[in-house]
């Protein structure tokens, strides 16, 4: 038996292994400038092309979206992802989030609070100042002008005027955490990984430790929701009436029907042996798609009531899908390792690469 105080210490430990590997997407080193960033010549590449690691996509159709990653890459697309346009916001870091509205807008997110903007279809990207030099690990906009940003530390932001002011939210003094971590790590410590709008007031936040935050306020305010799991939540979506999604380590998946007030654990299948992580979730009308670690992908054709264990060709099994991006008409793109791009239509897909 160890006692209280190694098991505390070893807990600290663990936590801390954790953290870095969940996080481990966003090392790098870069150089940053600050001033709109316009290409003259735009590289095209086909999506079997790309290389990079994707974290994050944000579509506005089944034929425009952007995707980001690696090396402060930014890739456009126009047909589909079939091919991308390679843009710059002229930094090395990597961007691990995209929030867009249209064609034209849409914001990048990354380490060390890096932040960037287009309102012309990112011809042009400009650096905005977060207000923080913390990993932001997502941003999301309701509108041209109200969105909010979270990450690393207790990270909270949000705007009001498109991202040319930022504004610091308080996580919430009684959010809840495990009893064996309460004195060891404090609220405002707990790294936050995923936003979602249900509506301009309704804000769904999720992090480590099973935290779940709610606002009704349009992110003004927040509150804490018990969650029942201790487990790190990667991803969360608020959909129609009420309903709503989170996933995390471990296969978690968590649901709502009274718009994030009460949680409850889904049971899904996992590939035999294997207990892997979800990294996001979206459900669009009756589709469902989640995905995660090492081939890891759950279709739903029922509105997300039940989930269905995707089979993936083995050699996919070494990937991993970060993001995935569900469209009204039962479209959509899954993002993830080595620039991996899934194009779905309905609850199948088609892989970006060779032999996948």
């Amino acid at each position: 038996m160890l006692n209280s105080s190694l098991l505390a210490i070893w807990k600290v430990a663990a936590r801390t292994i954790e953290r870095t590997a969940a996080a481990s997407f966003c090392l790098t080193l870069a150089i940053l400038v600050t001033a709109p960033l316009h290409l003259d010549a735009a590289e095209i590449v086909e999506a079997a092309n790309v290389r990079q690691g994707l974290f994050a996509s944000c579509f506005v159709n089944e034929k425009e979206g952007w995707a980001v990653g690696d090396l402060g890459r930014i890739f456009h697309t126009t047909d589909g992802a079939k091919t991308w346009e390679i843009q710059s916001a002229g930094t090395k870091r990597p961007f691990v989030s995209v929030g867009c509205i249209d064609s034209n807008t849409a914001w990048i997110a990354g380490q060390a609070g890096d932040m960037a903007h287009t309102t012309d279809g990112g011809k042009t990207w400009t650096m905005q100042t977060s207000g923080t030099d913390r990993q932001i690990l997502s941003v999301q906009f309701i509108d041209a002008q109200h969105g909010m940003a979270v990450g690393d530390f207790g990270t909270m932001l949000r705007t009001e005027d498109g991202g040319a002011h930022w504004m610091k939210v308080a996580v919430p003094a009684d959010t809840q955490l495990p009893e064996d971590m309460i004195g060891i790590v404090e609220p405002g410590d707990i790294v936050l990984y995923s936003i979602s709008y249900g509506d301009p007031q309704h804000i769904a936040i999720v992090g480590e430790f099973g935290v779940i935050l709610m606002s009704e306020d349009g992110g003004q305010t927040f509150s804490s929701r018990a969650s029942n799991v201790e487990t790190t939540l990667f991803g969360v979506f608020l959909g129609e009436q009420g309903k709503g999604w989170a996933v995390g380590l471990e296969a978690e998946m968590l649901s709502t029907n009274d718009g994030g007030a009460t949680w409850k654990r889904e049971k899904v299948k996992t590939p035999a042996g294997f207990s892997l992580a979800l990294y996001d979730i979206e459900v669009r009308g009756g589709l469902g798609w989640a995905v995660g670690n090492s081939g890891y992908l759950l279709t739903s054709n029922d509105g997300g009531t039940t989930w269905n264990l995707v089979e993936v060709p083995p050699q996919m099994g070494s990937y991993w899908f970060r993001e995935v991006s569900l469209l009204p008409n039962s479209k959509g793109f899954v993002v993830g390792s080595t620039g991996l791009i899934l194009t779905l239509e309905g609850t199948k897909f088609t892989a970006s690469k060779p032999k996948l």
